[in-house]
């Protein structure tokens, strides 16, 4: 039961976090998108994050373990690409709000990996 409570915190998270980006338009940091039109280049950033959303829903019900797993190492990568564009000039989840968000991400994924790697799993 814990690895279904920390894979449904790490997912709450990130779907708050990714909720989050598109209020602080987090695609002004990327290269490519951040050229386009805000409206197209939302409507692009939430259609990629819904094809992600449908592949995380197949996940749970036939690859539970891999996605336990993407979901404690992922944040960790993310963690340190927020960590790389803290100084971006377009970087507007420089606030207490997005920033606890994304560590939570990475203190529940770390939780994760030594809750997993404790019981074996």
């Amino acid at each position: 039961m814990i690895f279904k409570i920390l894979l449904w915190v790490n997912l709450s998270l990130l779907l708050l976090h990714e909720m989050d980006a598109v209020r602080t338009m987090e695609w002004k940091m990327m290269a490519v998108i951040n050229r386009i039109d805000n409206t197209i280049a939302s409507c692009i950033f939430i259609a990629v994050h819904f094809v992600l959303f449908i592949l995380i829903f197949y996940m749970i019900e036939y690859h539970f373990t891999a996605l336990y797993w993407i979901t404690c190492i992922f944040p960790l990568f993310h963690q340190l690409l927020h960590v790389f564009f803290r100084k971006h000039p377009a970087n507007r989840m420089n606030n207490p709000f997005s920033r606890g968000i994304i560590i939570l991400m990475t203190l529940f994924s770390l939780t994760g990996i030594i809750t997993g790697i404790i019981c074996n799993y």
